[in-house]
C-alpha cells in the first residue's frame, strides 16, 4: 500500500498507463471511482457508468494507436495529502513513439480518495485544448458541457 502522497499518485498512474498499454479495461476500472468527473480546457466531461468509462478507455487506445503512442510516462511533480484519505496531485503526461514526444506533454491534476481501502481518482483536470485528440476521445458519447453551459451529449 502507498505510504506518501507521491507514492499514491504513481501507483495509479502506474495502474492506468499498463491498463491502457495492454488494452486491460478491468485494471483500468479499477483506478476510478464513479461517477467519473474529467475537465479539459473549456469542457467538463461525466462519466457516470462502468459502460461509459470503457467506451472512453477504447476511444483513448483508438486514439494512442492512430498516433502512433508506444509508451507512456507520467511524471508526478506535487502530490499533498489533504486529509488521510485525500490527495491533490499532478503530475506530467508524455506520449512517447520509441522515445520521443509524439504530442507536447501536458498537466493533470487529480483528485484521489481512498475508497473502501482502495485508492481511485475521483476527478481529473487535463490542460489540453478541446480539440486535442485526448480531449475529444475523453468527451466522445459522454455527457459534457462547456464550462458556463448547460450539458449534451458528445
Amino acid at each position: 500500500m502507498p505510504q506518501t502522497a507521491k507514492e499514491v499518485s504513481e501507483h495509479l498512474l502506474e495502474i492506468t498507463a499498463r491498463a491502457l498499454e495492454n488494452r486491460d479495461f478491468d485494471a483500468f476500472l479499477s483506478a476510478f471511482h464513479l461517477p467519473q468527473l474529467m475537465t479539459t480546457l473549456g469542457r467538463v466531461i461525466r462519466i457516470e457508468t462502468a459502460e461509459k468509462l470503457q467506451h472512453t478507455f477504447e476511444e483513448l487506445c483508438k486514439h494512442y494507436e492512430a498516433i502512433g503512442v508506444t509508451d507512456h510516462y507520467r511524471v508526478c511533480v506535487a502530490a499533498e495529502f489533504k486529509s488521510q484519505t485525500r490527495v491533490e496531485a499532478t503530475h506530467v503526461a508524455h506520449l512517447l513513439h520509441n522515445g520521443k514526444n509524439v504530442v507536447a506533454p501536458y498537466p493533470v491534476f487529480s483528485v484521489l480518495e481512498l475508497i473502501d481501502g482502495h485508492w481511485q481518482i475521483v476527478s481529473a483536470e487535463y490542460a489540453v485544448e478541446e480539440m486535442n485528440g485526448v480531449a475529444l476521445a475523453i468527451s466522445h458519447g459522454n455527457k459534457t458541457e462547456k464550462l458556463g453551459q448547460d450539458a449534451q451529449e458528445s
